[in-house]
């Protein structure tokens, strides 16, 4: 819809816009799970959902000591950059920052779904007014008590104000 020279919207676009934004949400957050899951694979975080995370393996007292003195086993829980002093202090820094960017980017992927969402619904409420707008511009009500232009007057009540004003 289309004001006299003022403000313009088109309620098609911002439906198909919020559609957008929602879909752009979903991908987003489908990526951010893939990023999550890569990163887990090798060995370098949790998995998106806490409850893919397999149980740990069990073995015997025998069978971890054994498979300790002939493997590297000992180290499988070790994460990739090593538990050495740097290791770790790498994993406290790299852990704290990826930890934040899975907070962050879950967050992003709900705004803009929210984004888009807002924006459908604003464009259901864009076409009501309009509608709305649009019958009250349509029916016409005496308003007796409405603003007159008093240039407009009747010719008797014309003729009076200038014989008054000769009277003076």
């Amino acid at each position: 819809m289309a004001g006299s020279g003022g403000f313009q919207s088109d309620v098609e676009s911002l439906k198909s816009e919020g559609t957008n934004f929602v879909k752009l949400g979903e991908d987003f957050y489908a990526s951010v799970e893939r990023l999550i899951n890569g990163l887990h694979a090798l060995g370098a975080g949790p998995p998106a959902q806490a409850d893919q995370q397999p149980p740990p393996e069990k073995k015997s007292f025998s069978e971890g000591f054994v498979s300790g003195l002939t493997t590297f086993a000992s180290k499988a829980d070790a994460p990739p950059w090593g538990d050495d002093d740097i290791g770790e202090k790498f994993g406290v820094v790299y852990e704290g920052v990826r930890d934040g960017m899975y907070e962050s980017m879950g967050h992003l992927s709900s705004k803009l779904q929210e984004i888009g969402k807002a924006l459908t619904s604003m464009s259901k409420n864009h076409a009501e007014n309009e509608d709305f707008t649009d019958a009250l511009m349509k029916q016409h009500v005496e308003n007796e008590q409405a603003w007159s232009d008093p240039t407009a007057q009747a010719p008797a009540t014309r003729g009076r104000f200038v014989e008054a004003s000769n009277k003076s």
